[in-house]
């Protein structure tokens, strides 16, 4: 149960408010409600499973030289006859301006509020939230904690601006399973990033961002575990602008080299080498100067490296060792929605979201079919 980022989560959500609501005032409130349903093909434990999601975030404006972003939430999830409720944990993070506009210092941190330990006949809906084909508005709940900081900075670069940060994160323990006192403690994880963005040509805009982390090893019963080790993230986004219109097209690579098979108190979990390619467009079309729908679609392609432990009941002094095998197909998706997003005030916008699904999941050498469905609604205050 790895924690989430809301305070992200609803920046996407709303990435594409009218401009003037871009401002930042001394307060933003940013808040949304998901509700999304998927049903499968026969070949896996249920059915189907829904989400309903609400999370929310507010930054507060410190005066010249600081900014303060509080996040938490609350997701009910029910697959067949597994159930997952409960608060969100709460994000924090605080940002100093050392030098403004080009250097910020980070202060970063999570409440562990969210639904720790879970009932041993829940644990299967955890993995279907954490599905890359699918992509849940939420797909994870809550942790023991965390603390961390970082900085980030920028300068200019022709008609480009270029972005560098650097974080780090040490995670606290926390016990998964309910009735279980054995704990886990996630390994300490250090990301650096890059980016540039910037114009090229009158109505084109370019972002281009790359995300090297690397996470330590775990920690399970006060024992050192294999952990998830090196992830590579690429994003590229181009906006093409024509007349009042404007045609977005983007695409990220997600790639985890290192897979981790480690003991946890349902027994061994494996997490193989993978990598996850999305590619998406959505299409900004203005009806009044107040309201505007946005049509898009996402392509998602999952690929894994199945494996296994070699059998040694025959040699009992041998402990079984993990087999990796080569990259195969996961799972794909591809998803159609509309946003119909109408500016209230000059300080408040209202979006509306919905979408359809379809795809499959790859399952040994078979493909599981999924289909489903997300609405959304979203509030964005700044006062």
């Amino acid at each position: 149960m790895t924690r989430t980022n809301l305070l992200w989560l609803t920046a996407a959500a709303v990435a594409a408010l009218p401009p003037a609501l871009e401002a930042q005032g001394p307060v933003r409130v940013r808040a949304a409600g998901f509700y999304e349903r998927y049903s499968f093909d026969p070949g896996l434990a249920y059915g189907s499973i829904s989400e309903i999601a609400v999370p929310v975030a507010v930054d507060l404006t410190l005066g010249r030289f600081a900014n303060l972003a509080l996040s938490s939430g609350f997701v009910s999830t029910t697959g067949g006859s597994q159930t997952l409720s409960g608060a969100l944990d709460t994000e924090l993070r605080l940002g100093m301006n050392v030098v403004p506009g080009r250097l910020i210092m980070l202060v970063s941190g999570s409440l562990p509020t969210g639904v720790r330990s879970v009932e041993q006949a829940d644990i299967a809906i955890l993995g279907a939230l954490a599905s890359d084909v699918i992509g849940f508005a939420v797909p994870s709940v809550g942790s023991g904690g965390s603390v961390g900081g970082g900085v980030v900075g920028a300068v200019p670069l022709g008609r480009f601006a270029l972005g560098l940060g650097a974080n780090y994160s040490y995670s606290l323990s926390y016990e998964p399973i309910a009735g279980d006192t054995r704990e886990i403690r996630p390994g300490p994880e250090i990301r650096g990033r890059a980016g540039l963005e910037g114009p090229l040509g009158r109505t084109t805009y370019l972002r281009l961002t790359t995300v090297v982390a690397r996470r330590g090893r775990d920690m399970f019963a006060d024992s050192t575990q294999n952990g998830i080790g090196m992830r590579l993230i690429g994003y590229l986004e181009l906006a093409q602008g024509f007349g009042n219109t404007q045609l977005t097209l983007y695409g990220y690579d997600v790639y985890r080299g290192s897979p981790a098979v480690e003991p946890t108190a349902v027994g061994k979990a494996i997490l193989p080498k993978g990598n996850l390619i999305v590619a998406g467009m959505r299409f900004s079309l203005p009806v009044t100067q107040r309201f505007t729908i946005v049509p898009r679609t996402e392509f998602r392609y999952s690929s894994q490296a199945p494996g296994s432990f070699q059998d040694a009941d025959n040699n009992p002094n041998t402990a079984p060792t993990f087999v990796q095998g080569a990259m195969a197909k996961a799972g794909t998706s591809l998803r159609f929605g509309l946003d119909a997003r109408q500016r209230l005030a000059n300080a408040v916008a209202l979006v509306l979201n919905g979408g359809f699904l379809t795809g499959t999941f790859s399952s040994t050498g078979t493909d599981i079919g999924v289909s489903g469905f997300r609405f959304g609604l979203l509030l964005d205050i700044t006062p």
